[in-house]
C-alpha cells in the first residue's frame, strides 16, 4: 500500500492513472475514491479534480451505463470529505460531510435521472413484495407498520447507504496512507481522538427522531449515523488502545457490536452522544494523572 501511494502521490498523471484502473477493477470504486481524497488531502482542490475527473468519468461510462449509480456518489463525496479534512482538521466534520455529500447526490439523482431510480424499484419490486408477505405473516401485528415501506424507499435507502460506507472508506484510506507516507501514528492518534462537536450530536438525535416518525427522513439516516458509530468507535479505542494487551479487549468489544447488531450500534452511538458533552478520555487521564 505505501508503494502504490508513494506512486499516486508521484504526480497528477499518476494519480488520474490509479483512480481510473481502480475504479474499472470489480469491488474496489471505493479504493479509486481513496486516491482521489489522498490527493485533496496532501495536495490541493485544482490537483484532485485530475485524478477526479478520471474516476467520475469510469463511474459514468462504464458503471452507470451498467446501472450501478453509485460509484459517482462515492467517488464525489469521498472528495468533498477529503477537501474538508484538508482545511478543518477535523476528522469527524469529514466524515459528517461524506454522509451530507452522499444524500446531496441522491437528491440530484432524484432531479436530474429519475429513471434511474423508476428501474432500480422495477427490478426489486417482486423480490420486495415478496419479502413484505412473508414479514406480514411473520408478525401481523405489525402489519401497519410494513405498511410504511415501499420499494422506492427502500433503493433510495440503500443506496445511501452504500454510497456513504464506500465514502467514508476512501476517506479513512486516505487519512492512513497520508499518516503513514508524512506522520506515522499521526492517523492512530487522531483516530483515538475522534469525538462528536455537541451541535453535531443534537442534530444527530435529532435526524434519528425524525427518522423513526416519517419515511422520507431515513434518506438522511447514513448521513449522520456512520459518523456518530465512528465517533464511538474512535472512543472504544481510545479508551482500550491506551491499555497494555488491548487486543483481547478489542476483540471482546468487536464480538459484542456483532452479537447485539443494531442495538449494540445504537447504545454505541449514544455513548458517543453523551461523549460531546462529557468528554471520557479526558476525565479518565485527569483522573490517573
Amino acid at each position: 500500500m505505501n508503494l502504490l501511494a508513494k506512486w499516486v502521490m508521484g504526480g497528477p498523471l499518476q494519480a488520474l492513472a490509479a483512480a481510473a484502473l481502480l475504479a474499472m477493477l470489480p469491488g474496489l470504486g471505493w479504493a479509486s475514491a481513496a486516491v482521489v481524497a489522498l490527493v485533496a488531502l496532501r495536495k490541493n482542490a485544482s490537483e484532485a479534480a485530475i485524478p477526479f475527473g478520471g474516476a467520475l468519468l469510469v463511474a459514468v461510462l462504464v458503471h452507470w451505463a451498467a446501472g450501478d449509480i453509485t460509484q459517482a456518489g462515492t467517488v464525489m463525496a469521498a472528495l468533498l470529505a477529503g477537501l474538508v479534512l484538508a482545511n478543518t482538521r477535523s476528522l469527524f466534520w469529514a466524515l459528517l460531510a461524506a454522509g451530507v455529500g452522499s444524500v446531496l447526490y441522491m437528491v440530484l439523482v432524484l432531479s436530474l435521472a429519475p429513471d434511474k431510480i423508476t428501474v432500480l424499484v422495477e427490478l426489486l419490486q417482486p423480490a420486495f413484495d415478496d419479502v413484505m408477505v412473508e414479514l406480514k405473516k411473520a408478525n401481523p401485528e405489525a402489519d401497519a407498520m410494513f405498511e410504511q415501506y415501499d420499494a422506492r424507499q427502500v433503493v433510495l435507502e440503500m443506496m445511501a447507504w452504500a454510497i456513504t460506507l464506500g465514502a467514508t472508506a476512501a476517506l479513512l484510506v486516505a487519512r492512513w496512507l497520508q499518516a503513514r507516507l508524512y506522520n506515522p501514528g499521526g492517523f492512530r492518534r487522531e483516530f483515538h481522538s475522534l469525538r462528536m462537536a455537541p451541535m453535531a450530536a443534537v442534530g444527530i438525535a435529532l435526524v434519528l427522531w425524525l427518522s423513526q416518525n416519517y419515511p422520507q427522513a431515513r434518506l438522511a439516516l447514513p448521513c449522520v449515523t456512520v459518523p456518530a458509530l465512528m465517533a464511538g468507535l474512535g472512543l472504544m479505542h481510545g479508551l482500550l488502545g491506551s491499555k497494555p494487551n488491548n487486543g483481547p479487549l478489542l476483540t471482546f468489544f468487536y464480538v459484542g457490536l456483532v452479537i447485539f447488531s443494531w442495538l449494540g450500534v445504537m447504545v454505541l452511538i449514544s455513548v458517543a452522544a453523551i461523549d460531546s458533552f462529557v468528554d471520557f478520555r479526558n476525565r479518565i487521564q485527569k483522573r490517573y494523572e
